[in-house]
């Protein structure tokens, strides 16, 4: 069994934490102001069609560049699952430009899949991605605010507005597409980041309450992340070995996905530590005696 129990001030570290995750998050920002979002079809609307060839990627797009998608359109080459066909190449093509799947010629071409999305269906599915992003935060915050206090609610979505901006901000970036396999991601980033937080929180309550709610709260939160540590690093490694194998193993339409939940779990897991315990530290510290007033008790 491997154990660590390493003693290291985190917080007297946080001013160089603070300094990274304020830069990345104004890279983010810039990042989204300049470059946008590279949204799919599942949120602009457009056209995919999916086909068996046996010509290759250079002559499918010179074919391609003949019709009126040639300036608006995606193509990659994916795993062909039939050993039986007499294809034995499959390539995706999406456009944002509505197209009809007989414009393309020049080479044959069998078609497995095609599907166009209309703009109100795309509006609704954009709608539905940020209603369910804003409600999965507010059910965090009241979640966190009822097992814990809202000091502890304030720090925990801190950090996840930290770990989804940095993500995006990423995924913004360098132009990655943005379909509705990753705002499952992000869900899912949401939901593995409050975890790591949450296993570091319980601990810094027990230390809290060890000492009877003391005013500075400080060593006991240094405390409770060295003591987590070991838990926190472990499950984030064997986490990120699964996510790494499927990322170089798997095929265009999970790769993107994967990619977002490997730099959601690495910003998890730094955040957690310096992000989360640190905003719950300075919260407790200065303004803990406001829930001392009001005779706050967090639930057990």
């Amino acid at each position: 069994m491997i154990s660590i129990n390493p003693n290291i001030n985190f917080l007297d570290k946080n001013k160089y934490a603070l300094i990274l995750s304020i830069s990345l998050m104004l890279v983010s920002i810039i990042s989204l102001s300049i470059l946008g979002l590279n949204l799919g079809i599942d949120f602009t609307k457009g056209t995919r069609l999916d086909f068996e060839t046996n010509s290759n990627i250079n002559q499918i797009r010179l074919s391609i560049n003949e019709t009126q998608i040639k300036d608006n359109y995606t193509i990659k080459k994916v795993e062909n699952i039939d050993d039986k066909s007499n294809y034995k190449n499959v390539f995706s093509l999406t456009s944002k430009v509505d197209f009809n799947s007989n414009d393309i010629k020049g080479f044959e071409y069998n078609i497995l899949l095609s599907e166009g999305i209309s703009k109100s269906v795309s509006d609704n599915l954009k709608n539905d991605a940020i209603w369910s992003m804003c409600i999965a935060i507010v059910l965090i915050l009241i979640y966190v605010s009822i097992r814990f206090n809202p000091f502890f609610a304030i720090g925990s979505i801190l950090a996840l507005v930290h770990d989804i901006l940095i993500t995006i901000g990423v995924f913004s970036l360098f132009q990655l597409e943005i379909n509705l396999p990753i705002i499952a991601a992000f869900l899912t980033i949401l939901g593995y980041s409050l975890n790591d937080t949450i296993v570091v929180y319980d601990r810094i309550r027990e230390n809290i309450k060890l000492k009877n709610y003391p005013d500075d709260i400080s060593e006991l939160t240094n405390k409770a992340i060295n003591q987590t540590i070991s838990r926190t690093i472990l499950t984030s490694l064997t986490t990120l070995i699964v996510l790494t194998v499927l990322f170089f193993v798997g095929n265009y339409l999970i790769k993107l996905f994967t990619l977002a939940l490997i730099i959601g779990v690495l910003i998890g897991t730094y955040s957690s530590i310096f992000v989360a315990s640190y905003c719950v530290n300075f919260l407790q510290n200065r303004f803990g005696h406001v829930l001392k007033k009001f005779n706050f008790e967090e639930e057990e």
